[in-house]
């Protein structure tokens, strides 16, 4: 069962506490090391209560305690806990210098909680220290904030952050994939058409099967069915057997 991890009293004052120069034991070395194979094993909550004890009685925030904390906001985030993380990487900025990256993995965090405001906040606060965006975690923050506007239903929105995207020519293809999906969800399947086309247009596509095979599906959907069927069978033709594909042929030959 996921909990919510206590924030330790030194950190939480953390905006207090001066970054400096400290003394590093091998044991805390040590330490740090076993909570990063715990972290990269997939057990990120054992690794947080490393992480927590590393820093719990940190008297200043040092280079140490600033990595740890990079770690700790890592591994609440792959335990779900993701608001925990986002106060994590709130508490990176105030206690080093402010970064453009952990606005955005403040923002990721931010989103994947539902938080979609707060997480637009971060993002404009990330890219305003990031005109070029090129700072790690713009494209995932992004991505993020427009699958928790769709998942609220907030299609304008949610649309509006693929589109920012796709003008930005940041995400690819599956920034289109995307799209095509907000759009079907609305049963506006032309249009989805032609936002499927803009994405197979890319060179470097890797998501170029999804987009075939919704590409049918708007054509079933639209009625045309010998449209449709032509492209489910290019579709296994290309991509190979596929069970959907198949059942989607079989349906459509009865038509």
């Amino acid at each position: 069962m996921k909990r919510r991890m206590h924030i330790i009293c030194v950190v939480c004052a953390a905006a207090v506490l001066a970054t400096g120069c400290g003394r590093v034991s091998k044991e805390q070395l040590e330490r740090r090391e076993e909570g990063i194979t715990l972290l990269e094993s997939g057990d990120y909550e054992g690794a947080v209560e490393i992480f927590e004890g590393l820093i719990k009685d940190a008297k200043r925030v040092s280079d140490f305690e600033l990595d740890v904390l990079k770690y700790r906001a890592e591994a609440e985030f792959g335990f779900g806990d993701y608001e925990a993380a986002a106060y994590t990487y709130e508490l990176l900025n105030e206690v080093d210098k402010k970064r453009a990256e952990y606005y955005y993995f403040g923002a990721l965090s931010l989103a994947r909680a539902g938080d979609t405001k707060t997480a637009g906040e971060r993002l404009r606060a990330g890219y305003d220290l990031d005109k070029k965006m090129e700072r790690p975690g713009f494209d995932e923050a992004m991505m993020a904030l427009g699958e928790a506007f769709s998942a609220k239903q907030s299609y304008e929105q949610a649309e509006e952050v693929y589109v920012q995207m796709a003008r930005a020519g940041r995400g690819g293809a599956e920034v289109y994939l995307c799209q095509m999906l907000l759009v079907m969800e609305q049963e506006d399947y032309q249009r989805a058409l032609s936002i499927a086309a803009k994405g197979l247009e890319l060179p470097e596509n890797t998501v170029r099967k999804e987009l075939k095979f919704h590409e049918a599906v708007c054509y079933e959907y639209l009625g045309e069915y010998g449209k449709a069927l032509e492209l489910f069978q290019g579709y296994v033709s290309e991509f190979g057997n596929d069970t959907a594909a198949e059942h989607e042929i079989l349906f459509l030959e009865t038509r």
